[in-house]
Protein backbone atom coordinates (compact mmCIF):
# COMPACT_ATOMS: atom_id res chain seq x y z
CA UNK A 1 0.00 0.00 0.00
CA UNK A 2 1.56 3.57 -0.89
CA UNK A 3 1.04 6.75 0.75
CA UNK A 4 -1.84 8.60 0.06
CA UNK A 5 -1.65 12.40 0.99
CA UNK A 6 -4.39 13.91 3.35
CA UNK A 7 -6.78 16.42 1.68
CA UNK A 8 -7.53 18.61 4.51
CA UNK A 9 -6.39 20.16 7.89
CA UNK A 10 -8.09 22.37 10.65
CA UNK A 11 -6.49 24.67 12.52
CA UNK A 12 -8.47 26.47 14.88
CA UNK A 13 -7.30 30.07 16.49
CA UNK A 14 -8.12 30.91 20.28
CA UNK A 15 -6.63 33.94 22.14
CA UNK A 16 -6.23 33.98 26.16
CA UNK A 17 -3.66 34.78 29.12
CA UNK A 18 -4.30 31.85 31.59
CA UNK A 19 -7.59 29.67 30.36
CA UNK A 20 -8.85 29.66 26.94
CA UNK A 21 -11.21 32.30 26.46
CA UNK A 22 -11.46 34.01 23.15
CA UNK A 23 -11.94 32.29 19.74
CA UNK A 24 -14.22 31.74 16.71
CA UNK A 25 -17.65 31.24 18.70
CA UNK A 26 -17.32 34.80 20.95
CA UNK A 27 -15.88 36.64 17.46
CA UNK A 28 -19.50 35.37 16.09
CA UNK A 29 -21.46 36.54 18.91
CA UNK A 30 -19.94 39.63 19.82
CA UNK A 31 -20.61 40.80 15.49
CA UNK A 32 -23.67 39.56 15.89
CA UNK A 33 -24.70 42.23 18.86
CA UNK A 34 -23.01 44.99 17.03
CA UNK A 35 -24.78 43.75 14.10
CA UNK A 36 -28.75 43.40 16.01
CA UNK A 37 -27.86 45.58 19.25
CA UNK A 38 -28.92 42.56 21.36
CA UNK A 39 -27.17 39.37 23.07
CA UNK A 40 -30.46 37.83 23.20
CA UNK A 41 -30.54 38.16 19.28
CA UNK A 42 -27.08 37.08 18.77
CA UNK A 43 -27.52 33.57 20.74
CA UNK A 44 -30.41 32.65 19.33
CA UNK A 45 -29.35 33.50 15.50
CA UNK A 46 -26.50 31.08 16.71
CA UNK A 47 -28.47 28.52 18.27
CA UNK A 48 -26.61 28.98 21.73
CA UNK A 49 -28.39 29.18 25.21
CA UNK A 50 -28.83 32.63 27.34
CA UNK A 51 -26.47 30.57 30.13
CA UNK A 52 -23.65 29.42 27.48
CA UNK A 53 -23.58 32.47 26.06
CA UNK A 54 -23.31 34.27 29.57
CA UNK A 55 -20.74 31.56 30.49
CA UNK A 56 -18.73 31.81 27.73
CA UNK A 57 -18.43 35.85 28.00
CA UNK A 58 -18.11 35.93 31.27
CA UNK A 59 -14.97 33.48 31.16
CA UNK A 60 -13.59 35.86 28.27
CA UNK A 61 -14.02 38.76 30.20
CA UNK A 62 -12.14 37.40 33.04
CA UNK A 63 -9.45 36.02 31.78
CA UNK A 64 -9.12 39.20 29.55
CA UNK A 65 -9.22 41.52 32.03
CA UNK A 66 -11.60 44.04 30.78
CA UNK A 67 -15.47 44.01 29.30
CA UNK A 68 -16.38 43.06 25.84
CA UNK A 69 -19.87 44.20 25.88
CA UNK A 70 -22.22 47.08 27.71
CA UNK A 71 -25.82 47.34 28.70
CA UNK A 72 -27.63 50.67 26.99
CA UNK A 73 -30.40 51.62 29.02
CA UNK A 74 -33.82 52.10 27.44
CA UNK A 75 -35.50 54.91 25.74
CA UNK A 76 -37.38 55.98 23.23
CA UNK A 77 -35.99 52.78 20.42
CA UNK A 78 -35.30 50.61 23.62
CA UNK A 79 -32.60 49.30 25.50
CA UNK A 80 -30.55 46.78 24.32
CA UNK A 81 -26.45 45.53 24.23
CA UNK A 82 -23.14 46.96 22.65
CA UNK A 83 -20.11 45.80 22.08
CA UNK A 84 -17.48 48.00 24.06
CA UNK A 85 -14.34 49.77 21.91
CA UNK A 86 -12.18 46.79 23.44
CA UNK A 87 -14.62 44.30 22.47
CA UNK A 88 -14.50 46.03 19.28
CA UNK A 89 -10.60 45.86 19.34
CA UNK A 90 -10.03 42.29 20.09
CA UNK A 91 -12.35 41.25 17.20
CA UNK A 92 -11.15 43.44 14.62
CA UNK A 93 -7.20 41.78 15.62
CA UNK A 94 -8.71 38.51 16.32
CA UNK A 95 -9.99 38.08 12.73
CA UNK A 96 -7.01 39.72 10.76
CA UNK A 97 -4.51 37.62 13.30
CA UNK A 98 -6.70 34.73 12.31
CA UNK A 99 -6.51 35.43 8.62
CA UNK A 100 -2.93 35.51 8.27
CA UNK A 101 -2.74 32.26 10.58
CA UNK A 102 -5.16 30.27 8.29
CA UNK A 103 -3.40 31.83 4.65
CA UNK A 104 0.33 30.45 6.46
CA UNK A 105 -1.10 27.04 7.14
CA UNK A 106 -3.01 26.69 3.95
CA UNK A 107 0.55 27.83 2.34
CA UNK A 108 2.30 25.11 4.94
CA UNK A 109 -0.01 22.74 3.86
CA UNK A 110 0.02 22.81 0.32
CA UNK A 111 4.01 22.82 0.35
CA UNK A 112 4.05 19.34 2.75
CA UNK A 113 1.35 17.88 1.22
CA UNK A 114 1.65 18.26 -2.53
Amino acid sequence: MSYVAPQKYHIKVRLYNEEIAFGKGIAQILELVELHGSLAAAYKEMGMSSSKAWKILQRAEADLGFPLLKSVSGGAHGGGTEVTPEGKELVEKYRQFEAQVQECAANAFASIFR
